[in-house]
């Protein structure tokens, strides 16, 4: 049948493509290139062990970016940044830029830092490409309860993990030609925070707790012409008795400039 011919000939020609030949705007995307992507992203940020769940639940649409120099050289390397605080500041600090969910409710994200991935390309093929390395991290942390005390008055309570972390850990980088016309592309990090560089003032006094980990995972569609689209996933694993662990999703749709 018709339909079947054109499949054929549409996987056919998908097989011709490599990756390294990949055009982006008119030019090698893999060029030794520096990207700024500008994205429209809807978050989906969750407490699951926090009670009451609904006052640890946060979902809105907001803006991102990311910083990404590519590399398809054996051996060569590659490099990505992001700071997620930046279209996260309002909801997760409030109107007192010092003081982190004073009101009910937890909030994770980036801070002054961000997240920087360098990874080196390991195995390069035709049409798929692995890159691996190491990522430097921080996080900005904080959860506040409202409990009754022993005469039944209520007060806030911010139990640890809380402040601002750095950490580092091992990341990887995957990239496969879909067609002339799509790229496949995911990264992951995961984080071993350890040092608690600045705990919050108000929040539980336990210099001696277990730091956090956390870990990170995206996969976009790129496509020639510019817009790509996907989804990045952020899971903090709260390794202290509180477990408070917690999940943020996020759809984006977005734009990468050609620095």
């Amino acid at each position: 049948m018709a339909w079947r011919s054109v499949l054929l000939f549409l996987l056919a020609f998908s097989l011709q493509g490599q990756l390294k030949e990949f055009k982006y705007l008119g030019e090698n995307y893999f060029d030794d290139e520096l990207y700024l992507g500008i994205s429209l992203r809807n978050i989906d940020l969750d407490f699951p062990n926090a009670v009451p769940a609904e006052k640890h639940q946060l979902n809105l649409w907001t803006g991102d970016f990311l910083l990404y120099r590519t590399n398809l050289e054996l051996g060569g390397s590659r490099y990505i940044m992001r700071n997620k605080i930046l279209g996260e500041i309002f909801f997760a600090f409030g109107e007192q830029f010092n003081e982190i969910y004073r009101e009910e409710g937890s909030s994770f994200s980036n801070f002054l830092i961000g997240s920087h991935s360098f990874n080196w390309n390991t195995i390069v093929r035709d049409r798929w490409a692995l890159a691996l390395g190491f990522n430097f991290t921080d996080l900005a942390l904080g959860s506040t309860f409202i409990i009754n005390d022993s005469i039944g008055q209520e007060r806030r309570y911010t139990p640890a993990p809380h402040g601002w972390y750095l950490g580092a850990g091992p990341s990887f980088m995957f990239d496969f030609l879909i067609s002339d016309f799509f790229l496949f592309e995911m990264q992951g990090d995961y984080t071993f925070h350890f040092s608690n560089l600045v705990p919050l003032t108000y929040g539980e006094d336990a210099p001696d707790h277990q730091m956090p980990h956390q870990y990170y995972l995206s996969a976009h569609l790129l496509s020639r012409w510019g817009l790509y689209t996907g989804i990045e996933t952020s899971f903090l694993r709260d390794r202290s008795p509180n477990n408070g662990n917690a999940s943020k999703i996020e759809w984006h749709i977005g734009f990468r400039f050609m620095m």
